[in-house]
Protein backbone atom coordinates (compact mmCIF):
# COMPACT_ATOMS: atom_id res chain seq x y z
CA UNK A 1 0.00 0.00 0.00
CA UNK A 2 1.16 3.37 -0.88
CA UNK A 3 0.25 5.80 1.87
CA UNK A 4 0.50 9.04 0.23
CA UNK A 5 -2.72 7.87 -1.80
CA UNK A 6 -4.62 7.97 1.54
CA UNK A 7 -6.02 9.45 4.05
CA UNK A 8 -4.65 9.61 7.73
CA UNK A 9 -7.90 8.00 8.88
CA UNK A 10 -7.98 5.23 5.98
CA UNK A 11 -3.88 4.40 6.69
CA UNK A 12 -4.73 4.09 10.68
CA UNK A 13 -7.59 1.73 9.19
CA UNK A 14 -4.92 -0.26 7.03
CA UNK A 15 -2.81 -0.60 9.78
CA UNK A 16 -5.20 -2.02 12.28
CA UNK A 17 -6.48 -4.94 9.49
CA UNK A 18 -2.68 -5.85 9.86
CA UNK A 19 -3.52 -7.58 12.97
CA UNK A 20 0.22 -6.25 14.13
CA UNK A 21 2.72 -3.52 13.94
CA UNK A 22 5.04 -2.90 11.51
CA UNK A 23 7.90 -1.38 9.75
CA UNK A 24 5.98 2.21 9.30
CA UNK A 25 4.22 1.98 12.13
CA UNK A 26 3.57 1.13 15.73
CA UNK A 27 1.04 1.25 18.17
CA UNK A 28 0.97 2.34 21.45
CA UNK A 29 -2.64 2.84 24.39
CA UNK A 30 -1.06 5.73 25.67
CA UNK A 31 0.99 8.89 24.91
CA UNK A 32 4.97 8.25 26.37
CA UNK A 33 5.22 9.27 29.97
CA UNK A 34 8.89 9.99 29.60
CA UNK A 35 9.80 12.74 26.20
CA UNK A 36 13.22 10.60 26.22
CA UNK A 37 10.94 7.73 25.12
CA UNK A 38 9.36 9.71 22.39
CA UNK A 39 12.19 10.90 21.23
CA UNK A 40 13.88 7.72 20.73
CA UNK A 41 11.25 6.03 18.91
CA UNK A 42 11.04 8.72 16.77
CA UNK A 43 14.79 8.73 15.75
CA UNK A 44 14.14 5.32 14.96
CA UNK A 45 11.34 5.46 12.70
CA UNK A 46 13.20 8.29 11.11
CA UNK A 47 16.22 5.64 10.31
CA UNK A 48 14.18 3.65 8.15
CA UNK A 49 15.86 3.12 4.56
CA UNK A 50 12.44 3.23 2.79
CA UNK A 51 11.15 6.13 1.34
CA UNK A 52 7.68 6.92 3.12
CA UNK A 53 6.50 8.49 6.34
CA UNK A 54 6.10 6.40 10.23
CA UNK A 55 2.97 6.39 12.04
CA UNK A 56 3.06 5.80 15.79
CA UNK A 57 -0.91 5.44 16.45
CA UNK A 58 -1.98 6.43 20.05
CA UNK A 59 -5.00 5.00 21.48
CA UNK A 60 -4.54 0.91 20.58
CA UNK A 61 -4.50 -1.46 23.52
CA UNK A 62 -1.98 -4.57 23.30
CA UNK A 63 -4.69 -6.32 22.08
CA UNK A 64 -5.38 -4.25 19.00
CA UNK A 65 -8.77 -2.85 20.49
CA UNK A 66 -9.28 1.00 19.83
CA UNK A 67 -9.66 2.04 23.27
CA UNK A 68 -8.55 6.10 22.98
CA UNK A 69 -6.56 7.78 25.83
CA UNK A 70 -7.19 8.74 29.24
CA UNK A 71 -3.75 9.91 30.64
CA UNK A 72 -2.54 13.24 29.30
CA UNK A 73 -1.78 13.95 25.91
CA UNK A 74 1.24 15.69 23.36
CA UNK A 75 0.95 18.65 21.29
CA UNK A 76 2.78 18.93 18.11
CA UNK A 77 4.46 22.56 19.10
CA UNK A 78 5.90 20.44 22.56
CA UNK A 79 7.61 17.70 20.50
CA UNK A 80 8.88 20.41 18.00
CA UNK A 81 10.06 22.28 20.64
CA UNK A 82 11.49 18.97 22.33
CA UNK A 83 13.55 17.77 18.86
CA UNK A 84 15.02 20.93 18.37
CA UNK A 85 16.52 21.13 21.95
CA UNK A 86 18.57 17.82 21.00
CA UNK A 87 22.29 18.04 18.93
CA UNK A 88 21.73 16.56 16.11
CA UNK A 89 24.82 15.48 13.92
CA UNK A 90 24.79 17.55 10.59
CA UNK A 91 21.90 19.48 12.14
CA UNK A 92 19.91 16.84 10.45
CA UNK A 93 16.70 15.96 12.64
CA UNK A 94 13.59 14.48 12.07
CA UNK A 95 10.09 16.24 11.00
CA UNK A 96 7.02 15.46 12.75
CA UNK A 97 3.24 15.91 12.81
CA UNK A 98 0.47 15.44 15.00
CA UNK A 99 -3.17 14.81 13.93
CA UNK A 100 -6.25 13.53 15.90
CA UNK A 101 -8.65 10.76 14.25
CA UNK A 102 -11.98 9.61 14.92
CA UNK A 103 -11.86 5.98 14.33
CA UNK A 104 -15.22 3.69 15.39
CA UNK A 105 -16.47 6.81 17.64
CA UNK A 106 -13.27 7.06 19.19
CA UNK A 107 -10.62 9.72 19.24
CA UNK A 108 -7.12 8.43 17.94
CA UNK A 109 -3.70 10.54 18.03
CA UNK A 110 -1.36 9.90 14.96
CA UNK A 111 2.60 11.03 15.11
CA UNK A 112 3.60 11.37 11.87
CA UNK A 113 7.17 10.73 11.08
CA UNK A 114 8.33 12.20 7.42
CA UNK A 115 10.46 10.89 5.77
CA UNK A 116 14.26 11.27 5.85
CA UNK A 117 16.32 11.37 3.15
CA UNK A 118 20.17 12.14 5.14
CA UNK A 119 20.09 9.15 7.09
CA UNK A 120 21.76 8.38 9.38
CA UNK A 121 20.26 10.79 12.08
CA UNK A 122 21.98 10.02 15.45
CA UNK A 123 22.87 12.70 18.19
CA UNK A 124 26.68 14.42 18.95
CA UNK A 125 25.66 14.60 22.51
CA UNK A 126 24.20 11.83 25.22
CA UNK A 127 20.51 12.17 25.72
CA UNK A 128 18.80 10.01 28.23
CA UNK A 129 19.95 6.72 27.36
CA UNK A 130 20.67 7.50 23.85
CA UNK A 131 24.55 7.62 23.19
CA UNK A 132 26.16 10.03 21.23
CA UNK A 133 27.10 8.76 17.97
CA UNK A 134 25.06 5.71 17.96
CA UNK A 135 22.69 4.94 15.48
CA UNK A 136 18.81 3.59 16.68
CA UNK A 137 16.42 2.12 13.41
CA UNK A 138 13.57 0.72 13.29
CA UNK A 139 13.77 -2.80 11.15
CA UNK A 140 10.40 -4.67 10.92
CA UNK A 141 8.80 -3.98 14.40
CA UNK A 142 11.42 -3.87 16.30
CA UNK A 143 13.26 -0.54 17.63
CA UNK A 144 16.98 -0.16 18.28
CA UNK A 145 17.63 -1.29 22.39
CA UNK A 146 19.02 1.92 24.00
CA UNK A 147 22.33 0.62 24.83
CA UNK A 148 22.83 -0.86 21.21
CA UNK A 149 23.91 -0.01 17.54
CA UNK A 150 22.11 -0.85 14.97
CA UNK A 151 23.22 -3.68 12.66
CA UNK A 152 26.13 -3.19 10.06
CA UNK A 153 23.77 -4.40 7.15
CA UNK A 154 21.31 -1.71 8.59
CA UNK A 155 23.65 1.49 9.00
CA UNK A 156 24.95 0.44 5.54
CA UNK A 157 22.10 0.98 3.78
CA UNK A 158 21.37 4.32 5.70
CA UNK A 159 24.14 5.96 3.97
CA UNK A 160 22.97 4.54 0.84
CA UNK A 161 19.97 6.29 1.28
CA UNK A 162 21.50 9.98 1.76
CA UNK A 163 23.36 8.95 -1.71
CA UNK A 164 20.48 7.70 -3.36
CA UNK A 165 21.72 4.17 -3.99
CA UNK A 166 19.17 2.45 -2.92
CA UNK A 167 16.53 3.97 -5.30
CA UNK A 168 16.03 2.52 -8.26
CA UNK A 169 16.72 4.49 -11.51
CA UNK A 170 13.74 5.80 -12.32
CA UNK A 171 12.68 7.08 -8.72
CA UNK A 172 16.14 8.36 -8.74
CA UNK A 173 15.42 10.54 -11.72
CA UNK A 174 12.55 11.78 -10.68
CA UNK A 175 14.05 12.81 -7.01
CA UNK A 176 16.84 14.35 -8.60
CA UNK A 177 14.85 17.20 -11.17
CA UNK A 178 14.03 19.09 -7.45
CA UNK A 179 17.76 19.92 -7.49
CA UNK A 180 18.00 21.67 -10.97
CA UNK A 181 21.55 22.53 -10.89
CA UNK A 182 22.57 19.07 -11.12
CA UNK A 183 21.21 18.94 -14.51
CA UNK A 184 23.19 20.25 -17.73
CA UNK A 185 21.81 21.09 -20.72
CA UNK A 186 23.28 19.76 -24.09
CA UNK A 187 21.50 20.00 -27.67
CA UNK A 188 17.98 20.81 -25.96
CA UNK A 189 18.46 17.20 -23.85
CA UNK A 190 19.16 17.32 -20.12
CA UNK A 191 21.26 14.86 -18.57
CA UNK A 192 22.57 14.22 -14.60
CA UNK A 193 25.85 15.53 -14.18
CA UNK A 194 26.95 13.02 -11.75
CA UNK A 195 25.34 10.07 -13.56
CA UNK A 196 25.27 10.71 -16.89
CA UNK A 197 23.43 7.39 -17.52
CA UNK A 198 20.44 9.17 -16.59
CA UNK A 199 19.01 11.59 -19.28
CA UNK A 200 15.98 13.36 -20.34
CA UNK A 201 15.56 13.09 -24.56
CA UNK A 202 13.05 15.72 -26.14
CA UNK A 203 12.01 14.98 -29.39
CA UNK A 204 9.28 14.75 -32.08
CA UNK A 205 6.87 12.50 -32.98
CA UNK A 206 4.87 12.88 -36.07
CA UNK A 207 1.87 11.41 -34.37
CA UNK A 208 1.78 14.70 -32.16
CA UNK A 209 1.36 17.38 -35.28
CA UNK A 210 -2.09 15.52 -36.06
CA UNK A 211 -3.14 16.53 -31.81
CA UNK A 212 -5.28 19.47 -31.73
CA UNK A 213 -5.40 22.27 -28.56
CA UNK A 214 -6.98 21.06 -25.20
CA UNK A 215 -9.38 23.59 -24.21
CA UNK A 216 -6.77 25.32 -21.60
CA UNK A 217 -5.06 26.63 -24.51
CA UNK A 218 -7.31 28.65 -24.65
CA UNK A 219 -6.92 31.18 -21.84
CA UNK A 220 -3.79 31.77 -23.21
CA UNK A 221 -2.96 35.18 -25.18
CA UNK A 222 -1.72 32.84 -28.17
CA UNK A 223 -3.78 30.17 -28.56
CA UNK A 224 -1.72 27.90 -30.75
CA UNK A 225 -0.10 24.83 -29.25
CA UNK A 226 2.43 22.54 -30.35
CA UNK A 227 3.54 18.82 -28.80
CA UNK A 228 6.68 16.71 -28.45
CA UNK A 229 7.84 14.01 -26.02
CA UNK A 230 10.24 13.64 -23.19
CA UNK A 231 11.32 10.12 -22.32
CA UNK A 232 13.11 9.38 -19.22
CA UNK A 233 16.23 7.37 -19.83
CA UNK A 234 18.89 5.56 -17.93
CA UNK A 235 21.23 3.32 -19.43
CA UNK A 236 20.03 4.19 -22.75
CA UNK A 237 16.49 2.44 -21.58
CA UNK A 238 13.22 3.99 -21.57
CA UNK A 239 11.40 3.92 -18.48
CA UNK A 240 8.83 6.33 -19.44
CA UNK A 241 7.16 8.78 -21.97
CA UNK A 242 5.56 12.14 -21.66
CA UNK A 243 3.70 13.96 -23.68
CA UNK A 244 4.78 17.79 -23.45
CA UNK A 245 2.74 20.87 -24.98
CA UNK A 246 3.96 23.92 -25.82
CA UNK A 247 1.63 26.75 -24.80
CA UNK A 248 1.25 30.31 -25.85
CA UNK A 249 3.08 29.77 -29.26
CA UNK A 250 6.00 28.03 -27.53
CA UNK A 251 6.21 30.13 -24.13
CA UNK A 252 5.06 27.83 -21.54
CA UNK A 253 6.08 23.61 -22.02
CA UNK A 254 4.26 21.73 -19.69
CA UNK A 255 3.45 17.76 -19.45
CA UNK A 256 0.41 17.19 -20.66
CA UNK A 257 -2.34 17.00 -17.71
CA UNK A 258 -4.48 14.04 -16.70
CA UNK A 259 -8.23 13.65 -17.65
CA UNK A 260 -10.92 13.66 -14.11
CA UNK A 261 -14.37 13.34 -14.36
CA UNK A 262 -17.17 14.11 -12.03
CA UNK A 263 -21.01 12.29 -12.68
CA UNK A 264 -22.74 9.61 -13.39
CA UNK A 265 -20.93 8.59 -16.36
CA UNK A 266 -17.07 7.95 -16.48
CA UNK A 267 -14.55 8.36 -19.44
CA UNK A 268 -14.29 11.35 -22.14
CA UNK A 269 -17.90 11.51 -22.02
CA UNK A 270 -18.51 12.42 -18.56
CA UNK A 271 -20.70 14.95 -17.06
CA UNK A 272 -17.88 17.24 -16.24
CA UNK A 273 -14.77 16.78 -17.47
CA UNK A 274 -11.49 18.17 -15.96
CA UNK A 275 -7.44 18.28 -16.44
CA UNK A 276 -5.54 18.01 -13.26
CA UNK A 277 -2.07 17.03 -11.90
CA UNK A 278 -1.29 15.65 -8.44
CA UNK A 279 1.75 17.22 -6.21
CA UNK A 280 3.12 14.36 -5.23
CA UNK A 281 3.47 12.63 -8.95
CA UNK A 282 6.23 12.47 -11.76
CA UNK A 283 4.39 14.50 -13.82
CA UNK A 284 4.28 17.55 -11.39
CA UNK A 285 7.81 17.27 -10.90
CA UNK A 286 8.56 17.20 -14.15
CA UNK A 287 6.63 20.46 -14.95
CA UNK A 288 8.74 22.20 -12.24
CA UNK A 289 11.61 21.01 -13.68
CA UNK A 290 10.42 22.45 -16.95
CA UNK A 291 8.91 25.58 -15.37
CA UNK A 292 10.72 28.39 -14.68
CA UNK A 293 8.26 31.46 -12.53
CA UNK A 294 11.04 33.96 -12.50
CA UNK A 295 10.71 34.66 -16.66
CA UNK A 296 7.90 36.62 -16.77
CA UNK A 297 6.56 35.53 -19.70
CA UNK A 298 6.34 32.18 -18.05
CA UNK A 299 5.19 32.91 -15.14
CA UNK A 300 1.85 34.95 -16.61
CA UNK A 301 1.62 31.66 -19.54
CA UNK A 302 1.99 28.98 -16.18
CA UNK A 303 -0.73 31.34 -13.72
CA UNK A 304 -3.40 31.49 -16.76
CA UNK A 305 -3.03 27.57 -17.73
CA UNK A 306 -3.58 26.30 -13.84
CA UNK A 307 -6.47 29.45 -13.73
CA UNK A 308 -8.36 25.55 -15.42
CA UNK A 309 -6.35 23.07 -14.32
CA UNK A 310 -6.91 21.61 -10.62
CA UNK A 311 -3.46 20.73 -8.75
CA UNK A 312 -4.18 17.97 -5.70
CA UNK A 313 -1.84 17.44 -3.12
CA UNK A 314 -2.38 13.48 -3.23
CA UNK A 315 -4.76 10.98 -5.20
CA UNK A 316 -6.52 10.94 -1.33
CA UNK A 317 -6.92 14.45 -1.73
CA UNK A 318 -8.37 14.30 -5.09
CA UNK A 319 -10.73 11.19 -4.34
CA UNK A 320 -12.12 12.84 -1.03
CA UNK A 321 -12.58 16.27 -3.13
CA UNK A 322 -14.45 14.36 -6.02
CA UNK A 323 -16.96 12.82 -3.26
CA UNK A 324 -17.98 16.57 -2.24
CA UNK A 325 -18.17 17.59 -5.87
CA UNK A 326 -20.60 15.05 -6.56
CA UNK A 327 -22.82 15.72 -3.46
CA UNK A 328 -22.65 19.07 -4.11
CA UNK A 329 -23.26 19.69 -8.07
CA UNK A 330 -26.05 22.84 -7.61
CA UNK A 331 -22.57 24.60 -6.04
CA UNK A 332 -20.70 23.81 -9.32
CA UNK A 333 -23.47 24.60 -11.78
CA UNK A 334 -24.17 27.90 -9.89
CA UNK A 335 -20.74 29.16 -10.36
CA UNK A 336 -20.11 27.92 -13.94
CA UNK A 337 -23.56 29.55 -14.97
CA UNK A 338 -22.25 32.64 -13.07
CA UNK A 339 -19.38 32.91 -14.63
CA UNK A 340 -19.01 35.45 -17.71
CA UNK A 341 -15.20 35.57 -18.72
CA UNK A 342 -14.80 35.62 -22.33
CA UNK A 343 -12.13 33.58 -23.98
CA UNK A 344 -11.01 33.66 -27.15
CA UNK A 345 -12.32 30.73 -29.12
CA UNK A 346 -13.07 32.34 -32.75
CA UNK A 347 -11.00 29.74 -34.38
CA UNK A 348 -13.75 26.81 -33.47
CA UNK A 349 -16.81 25.73 -34.67
CA UNK A 350 -20.02 24.10 -33.48
CA UNK A 351 -19.83 21.70 -30.52
CA UNK A 352 -16.21 21.71 -30.23
CA UNK A 353 -16.54 25.38 -29.45
CA UNK A 354 -19.58 24.87 -27.16
CA UNK A 355 -17.01 21.82 -25.12
CA UNK A 356 -14.53 23.83 -25.09
CA UNK A 357 -16.41 26.79 -23.16
CA UNK A 358 -17.93 24.56 -21.16
CA UNK A 359 -14.39 23.02 -19.73
CA UNK A 360 -13.07 26.56 -19.67
CA UNK A 361 -15.85 27.30 -17.12
CA UNK A 362 -15.40 23.84 -15.28
CA UNK A 363 -12.26 24.10 -14.40
CA UNK A 364 -12.20 27.90 -13.26
CA UNK A 365 -15.14 26.75 -11.05
CA UNK A 366 -13.49 23.66 -9.54
CA UNK A 367 -10.60 25.39 -8.54
CA UNK A 368 -12.30 27.83 -7.03
CA UNK A 369 -14.30 25.34 -5.09
CA UNK A 370 -11.46 23.47 -4.16
CA UNK A 371 -9.56 26.65 -2.44
CA UNK A 372 -12.86 26.71 -0.42
CA UNK A 373 -12.95 23.36 0.59
CA UNK A 374 -9.19 23.43 1.60
CA UNK A 375 -9.91 26.09 3.94
CA UNK A 376 -13.08 24.51 5.62
CA UNK A 377 -11.03 21.40 6.54
CA UNK A 378 -8.35 23.02 7.64
CA UNK A 379 -11.02 24.86 10.43
CA UNK A 380 -12.51 21.35 11.28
Amino acid sequence: MCFRDYSTVQIVQHCLQQGKEGEYWDFKQEWHKRIQDLLKDIICFANTVHDKKCYIIFGIADNLKIVGMTEPRKKQADIIDALSNLHFAGDVSPKISVETVMISGVELDVLIIDNVERTPVYLNRDYGNMKRGCIYARVQDRNTSNNGNADMEIIENLWRKRMGLIKPPYEYIIDRLKNREEWSDYDGDFYNVYKPEYRIHSYQDDEQDTLVAEFYAYTQINTSVSYSCIDIIANNTVLDTYQIVHLDGGRLHVPVPEWGFIGKKEGYNGRYSYKFYLSDSPRYELLKFMYSHEKQEQKIAYDYFMRVVLLFESEAEKNEFKKYISSNLNQLKSLISMDTKVYDTSDLRGTEKRVVQERLKIGAALNKILLQWRKLNKTL
